[in-house]
């Protein structure tokens, strides 16, 4: 499972819980961004970049051929 930024792990659980309809052995998750504001019981296995943020900043992720670049407002 892969995702840009996690903000409180609300996509992945999503994105999760169709996947549990299948017998999966096993699963990883991959985040480019970690806030640290996770709501849900989620974890991640391989992150980026991981950020400790407030709720009201916002981060924007752009990939640009092979260069990745995250912008933190």
């Amino acid at each position: 499972m892969v995702d840009d930024v996690l903000n409180s792990g609300k996509a992945l659980i999503y994105g999760v819980k169709y996947l549990l309809d299948f017998p999966i052995k096993k699963m990883s998750t991959v985040v480019s961004v970690d806030r640290n504001h996770k709501k849900y019981p989620i974890g991640t296995h391989y992150v980026g970049l991981s950020l400790s943020t407030t709720l009201q900043n916002h981060i924007s992720v752009e990939f640009n051929g092979s260069k990745i670049s995250a912008f933190l407002s």
